[in-house]
C-alpha cells in the first residue's frame, strides 16, 4: 500500500538486461523494505528460483531455497564457504536450468565481512540477480556500499509515504473507513513510517473510537503502543532538568524559532537534545537564517511528551510563552491557543481576529475551535456567525445547524451576516432551491453576491458574471474578492479563459481580503483559466505546488481540494492514472461538502474510462449537478462503454444545449469533442455558433467539425494545437484520426507520418485506451460501429449480447467481426481479445476496454 511506484520500479530494474547485478532496496526502519521485496519475488516466482541468504544465524549466512515449489522449499546444509562461482555451479546443477536465478538479501547491513565479500563476487561475476535489504541507519559493510557506488547494482532509497498514502494505509488496516481529520492525524503522528502506522492503527482499534457515517473517529486521548510510550520516557529520564524543560516548553509551541529557543535554552542544553534526539532544526534560508525552525525529532516524541507534562507545569510553560510574545502576538492563532489553554477570558474581537488568522494559514480546527469559545462566551450575531462559517469549513454541517438553529430561535429578523451563514449552509450541501428561497432576505451587494453564488453553481453563467460582474470594480469592496472568483469561474465556463486571467491578475494581491470558503478556489479558478488558454503545463506545475504545499504543511480538507482540481488537470495533460489516484486519494475521505464528493465521483469515473477499465467504473449518480457538462460527460462514456450509444448520444446532446442557453461555451466545446471522440457527433451540432477564446478550446471545437466533415487540414491544425497546449492524448486521437482521414483519401505515406506521431504521443499516457487509440491497430479505417464492437468483445461479450446490446442481429454482428478480423489482422475472437489487451503502466496500449 502506497509502494506501488516503487515496485513497478523494482521489477522492472530486476528484469531489464542492463549490465548491474540487481538492486539494493535502502531505507530507515519500518518503511516497508523486506515486504517491498517479497511483493517483487511473489511475482518474480513463477520465472525465477529465489534463493534466500540468511542473515540472523549466529556461525554464518544460509541459503534457503523460496521457489514456488514445495520441493525446492528446503534450507541449505550448512556455512557457505565455497567461493561464488562453486555456489552457482551447485545451484544451477540442483536446479531448473530453465529458471533464472535471484539472490535476496535482507537485512544486508547485518552481513559480516566475509558473506558480504561473497555477495560483492557474485554482483561481479553477474551470474545471477541480487535483492538486498538495506537498513540505512545501521553501520553498513564497506563493500555493501561499493556495490551501488560502482554501480554493480542499482539502489533504491524508499521515502516515507506522502500523507495520502498513509492515510489510504490507514484504512486499509482498520478495515473501515475513516473520518478525514482522523486518518490525517494517523499519518501526522506515523510521519510515513509503515511500521509506525500499523503499530498506531492497532492500538487505537483497541481503544476508544466512535462511529458515524463519515467514519470511525479517535477519542481525544490519541492511544499508543505502551512500549513506545515506555522508551521514549525512558530517554527523557537522561535529561537534567534544565534540559527537561527547555525540551517541555518546545514541543508545547513547536515550531520554534531556534532565536527564541535559544533565548529560554542555553547552547549547551540545545546541542544535547539535538545529540539525543529529541529535536530537531530544519534546514536555514540563505535569506534569513535567524527563521530556523525546532522541532521534535519525530511527531510522536513530541506526543508523548506533551502527554506526559502535569497540569501546573504545562500551565507555567504556556505563560511563559504568552509573557515572550506579549502584545504583539495578541491575535496569533498559537498565542491565543495558549490563553485558552491557562484558562484566560479572551476578547471576542481577538478571538475572531485569530480565527481569520487561523483561516487565512488553512487551520480550520484551531479556528472552529476560537469562534466556538467566542459564541459559547459572548453569545453575539457576530460570533455565531463566524462559528457557523467555522463549523462548515470543517464540514460539520450538523453542529452548525444547531448554531443557527439557536439564533433563529433567538431574533425575529435575523442580522444579515447570519442569513447569509445559513445560504452557505445550504449552498455546500448542494441544496441550491433552498438557498435561493432566503436569498431575498439578504439585501443589497450582499445579496448579488449570494444570487451570483448560487446561479454558479446552477450552471447559469451567464447570470453568474452579470451579477458579480459589477461586484468586482472596487477592489477595496469587502465582497469584491470573493464575487471575482465567482465571476472568473463562469468566464472560464463561458469560453473566455483571457478574460479570466485579466480579472485574476487585477485581483489576486487583495486575496486576503476574501471570505473564508472560496478564497482557496483562487489558484484552482486561475490554473482552469490557464489550461483552457492552452496552458495546461502552468496549470499543473501551479496545483502541483499547491498540492504539494498543502501536503507538507497539514492542509486538511485543501489538499483534497487541490488533489480534485489537480487530478482534472492531468487528465486534461493525458496522465490518466495520475490523475485516478488523486481522484481516489480524495474519494477515500470525504470533505464533507457535496458540490466536491460529486465532482469527484464523476472525475474518478472519466479517469477510468479513459485507462480502458469499464469493469471499474463507479457510475456517477443520475442526479443534477452543479458542473452539469462534466457530470454529463462521465455518465455518457459509461453508457456507451456498456453499449448504450443511443441514450449516450442523447444525453450530451441534450446537456450540450443546456450549456449553450445558460452561455457555457467551454462546456459545450468539451461535449463536442467528447461526442467525436465517442464517434458519436452530429453534423447539426457542430454548426453551432460558440464563441471561444484560444486555439485549445477551438480544437476542442473543431474536432468534432473535422470527423464530421472529414477535413483533413482542420483535424491537422487541432492536432497541432492540442500538442501547443499540452494535451498529449487529445493530441494522439487527433493524429489518428487524422492517419484515418489520410487513408480515405488514399495518402499511404502521410498516413504512416499521423500514425507514428499518435502512437509516439500516446506512448506518453499512461496506459490510456480510448476509441480512437483503436484507429492505430489496424490497417484499413474502421468504422464507427466496428470500434464500438470492438469494444464489447474486448469486455468479453459473446456476439449474442453484443447483439442485444446494440439492438442488431447476431448475423450483423458476425458480418462485422469478420471485416474487424481483416482489418486488425487477426483470425478469430481470441486474438481480437488479446489485441485488446490492457498493457502495463507507461507501455503503448494495445487496446481498448479490456480489465
Amino acid at each position: 500500500m502506497g509502494r506501488d511506484a516503487d515496485l513497478t520500479r523494482l521489477l522492472r530494474l530486476l528484469t531489464q538486461p542492463d549490465g548491474r547485478a540487481g538492486v539494493i532496496i535502502a531505507g530507515s526502519t519500518g518503511m516497508g523494505k523486506t515486504r517491498l521485496a517479497m511483493e517483487a519475488l511473489a511475482t518474480l516466482s513463477d520465472r525465477h528460483t529465489v534463493i534466500r541468504l540468511m542473515t540472523n544465524w549466529p556461525d554464518g549466512a544460509v541459503l534457503e531455497r523460496l521457489s514456488a515449489t514445495s520441493a525446492d522449499r528446503k534450507r541449505g546444509s550448512g556455512v557457505i564457504s565455497l567461493s561464488a562461482m562453486q555456489v552457482i555451479r551447485e545451484i544451477e546443477g540442483s536446479g531448473d536450468s530453465s529458471r533464472k536465478l535471484l539472490l535476496f538479501v535482507d537485512d544486508a547491513d547485518l552481513l559480516d565481512s566475509a558473506t558480504a565479500a561473497f555477495v560483492f563476487e557474485l554482483a561481479v561475476q553477474c551470474r545471477i540477480r541480487l535483492l538486498l535489504a538495506l537498513n540505512t541507519r545501521g553501520d553498513v559493510p564497506a563493500l555493501i556500499t561499493k556495490l551501488w557506488r560502482d554501480e554493480h547494482v542499482h539502489r533504491i532509497d524508499l521515502r516515507p509515504l506522502d500523507p495520502p498514502a498513509a492515510r489510504r494505509l490507514a484504512v486499509a488496516l482498520l478495515g473501515r473507513q475513516l473520518t478525514y481529520p482522523t486518518a490525517a492525524r494517523l499519518a501526522q503522528l506515523a510521519d510515513g513510517n509503515p511500521l509506525l502506522m500499523r503499530e498506531l492503527t492497532r492500538a487505537a482499534a483497541q481503544g476508544h473510537m466512535t462511529s458515524s457515517p463519515a467514519g470511525l473517529s479517535l477519542a481525544e486521548e490519541m492511544p499508543l503502543p505502551a512500549h513506545f510510550s515506555e522508551l521514549i520516557m525512558l530517554k527523557i529520564k537522561q535529561l537534567m532538568p534544565t534540559e527537561r524543560d527547555a525540551l517541555e516548553r518546545m514541543v508545547l509551541a513547536e515550531p520554534v524559532t531556534l532565536h527564541a529557543l535559544q533565548r529560554i535554552a542555553g547552547e549547551e542544553s540545545l546541542l544535547r537534545l539535538e545529540g539525543l534526539e529529541f529535536v530537531h532544526v530544519e534546514a536555514t534560508t540563505p535569506q534569513d537564517p535567524s527563521l530556523a525552525l525546532v522541532r521534535s525529532f519525530h511527531p510522536l516524541v513530541g506526543h508523548v511528551i506533551r502527554r506526559s507534562i502535569p497540569a501546573l507545569r504545562r500551565r507555567a510553560h504556556l505563560q511563559m510563552w504568552i509573557a515572550i510574545h506579549g502584545e504583539e502576538g495578541e491575535a496569533k492563532a498559537s498565542v491565543t491557543g495558549w490563553r485558552l489553554d491557562v484558562g484566560e477570558i479572551v476578547a471576542e474581537e481577538t478571538l475572531l481576529r485569530a480565527a481569520q488568522n487561523a483561516i487565512e494559514g488553512h487551520d480550520f480546527q484551531a479556528a472552529t475551535r476560537f469562534t466556538a469559545a467566542a459564541w459559547h462566551h459572548y453569545a453575539t450575531a457576530r460570533a455565531a456567525a463566524a462559528h457557523v462559517l467555522s463549523l462548515i469549513s470543517v464540514a460539520d454541517f450538523d453542529a452548525a445547524n444547531q448554531v443557527l438553529t439557536t439564533v433563529e430561535s433567538r431574533h425575529v429578523e435575523l442580522p444579515q451576516e447570519l442569513i447569509a451563514a445559513r445560504v452557505r449552509w445550504y449552498v455546500l450541501q448542494g441544496r441550491l432551491k433552498e438557498a435561493e428561497s432566503i436569498i431575498c432576505h439578504l439585501t443589497g451587494r450582499l445579496q448579488r453576491l449570494h444570487l451570483g453564488m448560487t446561479a454558479y453553481w446552477q450552471g447559469s453563467y451567464m447570470r453568474a458574471m452579470t451579477l458579480c460582474g459589477p461586484l468586482t470594480d472596487d477592489l477595496s469592496d469587502p465582497y469584491c474578492i470573493e464575487a471575482s472568483i465567482f465571476q472568473m469561474a463562469a468566464l472560464v465556463h463561458a469560453g473566455r479563459p483571457a478574460d479570466a486571467l485579466d480579472l485574476h491578475a487585477r485581483v489576486s494581491g487583495q486575496v486576503s481580503k476574501a471570505g473564508a470558503f472560496h478564497a482557496d478556489s483562487l489558484e484552482e479558478i486561475y490554473a482552469n483559466a490557464l489550461a483552457d488558454s492552452g496552458r495546461l503545463e502552468e496549470a499543473a506545475d501551479v496545483l502541483t505546488r499547491a498540492y504539494d504545499r498543502a501536503i507538507a504543511e497539514q492542509h486538511v480538507r485543501i489538499d483534497a481540494q487541490r488533489a480534485l482540481a489537480l487530478g482534472v488537470v492531468m487528465l486534461g495533460r493525458g496522465r490518466p492514472q495520475q490523475a485516478l489516484n488523486l481522484f481516489v486519494s480524495h474519494a477515500a475521505h470525504p470533505v464533507g461538502w457535496q458540490l466536491w464528493q460529486i465532482r469527484a465521483r464523476f472525475w474518478e469515473t472519466m479517469a477510468t474510462a479513459t485507462l480502458g477499465r469499464p469493469h471499474e467504473m463507479v457510475l456517477p449518480p443520475a442526479q443534477p449537478s452543479p458542473s452539469m457538462a462534466f457530470h454529463a460527460i462521465a455518465r455518457a462514456w459509461a453508457m456507451f462503454l456498456t453499449g448504450d450509444r443511443h441514450q449516450s448520444a442523447a444525453l450530451l446532446l441534450e446537456t450540450a444545449e443546456a450549456c449553450r442557453s445558460l452561455g457555457g461555451h467551454a462546456d459545450v466545446a468539451a461535449i463536442l469533442h467528447e461526442l467525436g471522440r465517442l464517434g458519436l457527433i452530429q453534423r447539426a451540432a457542430t454548426d453551432w455558433d460558440i464563441p471561444l477564446q484560444g486555439p485549445y478550446l477551438q480544437a476542442r471545437r473543431d474536432y468534432a467539425r473535422a470527423i464530421v466533415t472529414n477535413d483533413v487540414a482542420l483535424m491537422r491544425r487541432v492536432g497541432e494545437a492540442f500538442v501547443e497546449a499540452g494535451a498529449e492524448l487529445f493530441a494522439a486521437e487527433a493524429y489518428a484520426e487524422l492517419a484515418r482521414l489520410y487513408r480515405t483519401t488514399a495518402q499511404p505515406r502521410a498516413a504512416t507520418a499521423a500514425t507514428l506521431r499518435a502512437r509516439a504521443l500516446a506512448a506518453r499516457c499512461e496506459g490510456a485506451a480510448t476509441p480512437p487509440l483503436l484507429l492505430l491497430e489496424s490497417t484499413e479505417p474502421l468504422t464507427l460501429r466496428e470500434r464500438e464492437i470492438v469494444l464489447l468483445v474486448a469486455q468479453g461479450l459473446s456476439d449474442k449480447a453484443v447483439a442485444e446490446r446494440l439492438t442488431v442481429s447476431v448475423r450483423t454482428v458476425g458480418n462485422h467481426l469478420y471485416r474487424i478480423y481483416r482489418k486488425m489482422g487477426v483470425v478469430n475472437r481470441g486474438e481480437l481479445q488479446r489485441m485488446a489487451a490492457v498493457p502495463p503502466s507507461g507501455a503503448h496500449p494495445r487496446n481498448p476496454y479490456m480489465h
